[in-house]
């Protein structure tokens, strides 16, 4: 009897990838060689005081940890750690006056994984000297392909073909200033092949090459992107729903854009601290965001005087949660019963005028 997939029966109902993206503060890439553990960092080649030390900090931060690999099963003669760090504050709930810019990456060469902790307390107690307190900031895309297959097997059957014609296609010259790294579970095994783009952080799910060729390069019609992305990972996951949908219509230059947003204290059942999908349960919600353009270049928002032309534009949008597309699916292939997926839709959006927004998110990326 041939194994049941995850991803193809998910694929099978039509559910929407949109909304499932991570939403963490920060990311931390640990090269590791393989195997690996279905609980990646219990593997035999993990010492134990880096394992104690990342179940204490995810504890007390919103990291990901995440181990990498370029496709070697042997140890490498050196260890890369990555650090792509949020700037702004962290949290789950909505207040005024909290700004998000975006991730920034920064690289240091290890000699080996023993080396790991130390330079991640110093990097987060700012012990290194001033010349080293950052690395080396990271100026290539970073393309993290989950393989994990150990994890679930839909990683493997759909993830590591997927990894190795993209390496193909990085060798063909298709997909330029790109690195792709082999990475463990970074969730929704139900649409694999499943990446994460850094330093953007966005999330993709059911991918081509040809979309991730349009990823890369950002060519072609934006449309295809629809049925691949998962949603930014800057932004709560009902919020991702609208950002596709300006992205939609925006189309590439999105990408180039500083969103900024607030949810609407409008509901009389709201304060300030509930969670949004706690609103959303609990009825419709509306939102602000607002975009204008940013320095590709630098990854710096772009200062406008007022002799310019260029202005923010500002929508207004009402979410809900959208019963009809709400689906019970198995989140994985080891899963024993389906559970519900909950889905949201944007019920109204509304172009608008004179916006005071006070959440602000600034996407980083590179061509």
């Amino acid at each position: 009897m041939k194994p049941d997939f995850c991803a193809i029966a998910s694929q099978q109902i039509g559910e929407d990838l949109i909304g499932t993206a991570g939403h963490y503060q920060t990311y931390v890439l640990i090269e590791c060689p393989l195997p690996w553990a279905a609980k990646v960092f219990d593997s035999a080649n993990i010492p134990l005081t880096l394992r104690q030390y990342i179940k204490a900090i995810k504890a007390e931060r919103s990291v990901q940890f995440l181990a990498i690999n370029r496709g070697a099963s042997a140890s490498s003669a050196s260890v890369t750690l990555m650090i792509y760090e949020r700037t702004g504050p962290s949290g789950e709930h909505f207040s005024a006056d909290e700004s998000i810019e975006g991730y920034r990456g920064y690289e240091f060469p290890l000699n080996d994984l023993t080396q790991v902790v130390d330079c991640l307390k110093a990097y987060w107690q700012g012990d290194f000297p001033r010349e080293r307190r950052r690395g080396q900031p990271i100026t290539q895309q970073d393309i993290l392909i989950c393989t994990h297959g150990v994890r679930d097997r839909c990683c493997a059957r759909f993830g590591n073909p997927f990894f190795r014609a993209a390496t193909q296609s990085v060798l063909q010259g298709e997909l330029p200033n790109v690195r792709l790294w082999k990475v463990s579970h970074i969730g929704g095994h139900r649409f694999a092949p499943t990446a994460i783009s850094l330093p953007d952080g966005r999330y993709y799910g059911r991918l081509t090459l040809s979309a991730l060729q349009a990823i890369v390069t950002r060519r072609g019609s934006i449309h295809q992107l629809c049925s691949v992305y998962r949603g930014w990972g800057l932004l709560p996951a009902p919020l991702q729903i609208l950002e596709r949908q300006l992205m939609l219509q925006h189309g590439w230059s999105w990408f180039e854009h500083r969103v900024t947003y607030r949810i609407l204290l409008e509901e009389a059942s709201s304060q300030p601290d509930d969670s949004l999908a706690l609103r959303l349960s609990q009825g419709e919600v509306s939102v602000e965001i607002s975009v204008s353009p940013i320095s590709v270049a630098t990854g710096e928002n772009l200062i406008k005087s007022n002799e310019t032309s260029v202005q923010a534009l500002t929508y207004r949008a009402k979410l809900t949660q959208d019963i009809q597309k709400t689906v019970w699916v198995k989140s994985s292939c080891s899963s024993a019963i389906a559970t519900p997926a909950v889905k949201y839709t944007v019920t109204e959006c509304v172009l608008m005028a004179d916006p005071q927004p006070s959440w602000s998110i600034s996407g980083f990326g590179t061509r």
